[in-house]
C-alpha cells in the first residue's frame, strides 16, 4: 500500500511543521516559466502610455474589489483603489517593506539600483509553494508613477518569471493592474491543487495591497 504524502497546509502550518516533499519531486516544486498566451505589454507600449496626461475613465463598480481573470499560470488581477497615483506608487515600490506583509513574500532586499533599474532579491514561501522557501533575484524596471516591470534573473526551482504592474488614474482613484506569466514544474496530479492555491494567493495579495494603500 502506497504511503500518502502531504502536499499542502495552512499558513500556520508553515511555521510549525515542515511540509514533506513526496517522491522527491517536490524538491523541484514551483519551477515558474514565462507562460505562452499571456501577452505582456512591451516597453514601447508602456512608454506610449506616458505620451500624455492620464484621462480619467469610468471603472465598473465590480473593480472596487480585486478581480482575477485567467487560469493555469496566465493571470491578470485588477482593482480600483480610492487613493492618489503617488500614494499607490509609494506602496507598490516599497519592496523591502512587503516582506512579512504580503502572503507569499518572506524576505525582500534591494541589491542595487541605478536610476529606474534595480535588482530585487525575494524569498517566497506560502501554501502555493507547498511550504518550500524559494529564493529569486528579479530585474525591475520602473517608470514612476505609472508602471513597473519585472523578470527573473536567477532563482531556485524557477526557470523563468515575468510580470508587470500598472497604475492608471481613473474616476474615483487609481486602477491597479497586475499581469503575471508563470508555469510551475509539477507532476500532473499536483497541478489542480497548485492552481487553486496560486489563485487564492494572487487574490489575497491584491486584498493586502489594497489595505496597505488605504492605510494612513
Amino acid at each position: 500500500m502506497r504511503r500518502k504524502c502531504q502536499v499542502m497546509g495552512g499558513s500556520s502550518a508553515l511555521g510549525s511543521q515542515p511540509v514533506r516533499p513526496c517522491h522527491g519531486l517536490l524538491n523541484q516544486v514551483l519551477t515558474l516559466g514565462a507562460a505562452v498566451g499571456l501577452t505582456l505589454a512591451t516597453p514601447a507600449q508602456l512608454l506610449a502610455q506616458d505620451s500624455g496626461p492620464d484621462r480619467p475613465a469610468p471603472v465598473g463598480p465590480a473593480l472596487a474589489d480585486p478581480v482575477l481573470t485567467g487560469s493555469k499560470g496566465h493571470y491578470r488581477a485588477r482593482m480600483l483603489v480610492p487613493v492618489t497615483q503617488a500614494r499607490a506608487w509609494a506602496v507598490l515600490t516599497n519592496y523591502e517593506a512587503m516582506a512579512g506583509l504580503m502572503p507569499d513574500i518572506k524576505q525582500a532586499k534591494v541589491l542595487n539600483r541605478q536610476g529606474s533599474q534595480l535588482e530585487l532579491a525575494q524569498t517566497y514561501q506560502a501554501p502555493s509553494t507547498f511550504g518550500l522557501p524559494i529564493k529569486v533575484v528579479l530585474a525591475v524596471e520602473e517608470r514612476a508613477p505609472r508602471w513597473m516591470r519585472y523578470r527573473l534573473l536567477r532563482g531556485e526551482r524557477i526557470l523563468s518569471l515575468q510580470g508587470q504592474w500598472s497604475l492608471t488614474r481613473v474616476r474615483g482613484g487609481v486602477l491597479v493592474d497586475h499581469q503575471i506569466a508563470l508555469e510551475p514544474d509539477l507532476p500532473a496530479f499536483l497541478r489542480p491543487t497548485y492552481d487553486d492555491l496560486n489563485e487564492a494567493n494572487l487574490r489575497q495579495s491584491m486584498v493586502v495591497l489594497r489595505r496597505l494603500m488605504l492605510a494612513r
